[in-house]
């Protein structure tokens, strides 16, 4: 039966067409090694990370959106490093960025940017204040070849969410848990690539399949896209890194959760097994930087982003209503969800 107007017949076209795939948020990791560490007691690196910041949350003036967010933290490990994680990838595409100008002189290194697609309850990194930590811990690992990249294909999946800790801690908890316990979720993924996963691959190593099987069976034929040409193969060669991403209900619930001897609680409370971290993530990773993955772990307290600190220029001090506005409202939903180098 034909519809009325032509109102309807739009409403009933996108109803009709609307994808059933999760939302993805394109969330950038951003890395910045300073030469000394950042904290409010070294107020030069500081007001110039403060001042990136706001550059990035300045592009958010203009919109409502709740998934648009920023927030920052100094590695808890290593003072020298503070990780950004922001979902106005525009404005910080690369490393060569002008948004990172005020910082450069302060870093040993060049930034770090990489891009990674996440579902739509990774507005849970966003923090509503400077005040408000959230403990968090990101796993980066970095293939340096095909070889290895197939190695965490394998043992991780090319879907890697399907071997998120999350993912597992579901299976076993009761219909409609409300609680999280140590673990309140986490987030795995593949940085973007510049080519799909195709199967099979004969870029992958017998040798390692012994230690670095995978317990998934779809997965075992599965590779990654990679160009045959050698100079291709090392150009993409950045871009497989695995990010894995832990939120916890608080920094000494991760640590018991990590600990092999003492008891760690899932959802509702339920006990799970003390090695679950040790056999699905640390063994694992340990395992691929045996034989050649590059392993980044980053213990983070992420938080908002603080107002511009004034510097005594004129005009440098600026009032931000849509970037802290933004922030509340994503932490507020339910989701809680180069000259410069030496």
């Amino acid at each position: 039966m034909p519809s009325c107007c032509r109102t309807c017949d739009h409403r009933n076209h996108a109803v009709n067409t609307v994808s059933l795939s999760p939302t993805l948020l394109d969330v950038c990791l951003i890395t910045l090694s300073f030469k000394t560490p950042v904290s409010t007691f070294n107020p030069t690196p500081y007001a110039a990370l403060n001042a990136v910041l706001n550059n990035i949350t300045d592009a958010a003036e203009n919109t409502s959106h709740p998934s648009r967010f920023t927030s920052w933290s100094p590695c808890l490990e290593d003072p020298k490093t503070a990780i950004i994680v922001t979902t106005l990838s525009e404005t910080c595409q690369n490393s060569t960025s002008p948004l990172f100008s005020p910082v450069l002189r302060h870093l040993s290194n060049p930034p770090t940017v990489q891009h990674i697609l996440l579902d739509y309850s990774a507005i849970a990194l966003a923090s509503s204040s400077p005040d408000e930590k959230i403990a968090f811990d990101i796993i980066v690992v970095n293939a340096p070849n095909a070889t290895v990249a197939g190695a965490i294909g394998k043992r991780f999946g090319w879907d890697p969410k399907r071997s998120s800790l999350s993912a597992m801690l579901a299976v076993s908890a009761p219909a409609g848990f409300s609680r999280p316990g140590d673990l309140v979720r986490d987030f795995w993924a593949w940085t973007e690539l510049p080519g799909e996963p195709v199967s099979p691959s004969s870029s992958y190593n017998s040798e390692y399949e012994g230690v670095l099987k995978s317990t998934n069976s779809d997965e075992k034929n599965m590779a990654m896209f990679l160009p045959r040409d050698s100079d291709s193969e090392k150009a993409n060669a950045e871009d497989e890194t695995l990010v894995m991403v832990f939120e916890w209900s608080n920094r000494v619930d991760a640590e018991r959760f990590k600990h092999p001897l003492q008891k760690s609680y899932g959802y509702n409370q339920q006990s799970v097994s003390p090695d679950l971290w040790d056999r699905h993530v640390a063994n694992p990773v340990r395992q691929l930087e045996g034989i050649g993955a590059k392993v980044q772990h980053y213990k983070v307290e992420l938080r908002g982003v603080e107002e511009r600190i004034e510097t005594g220029k004129p005009g440098a001090a600026r009032e931000r209503s849509g970037s802290r506005r933004l922030s509340v409202m994503a932490s507020g939903m339910g989701e809680r969800l180069s000259g410069f180098w030496r």
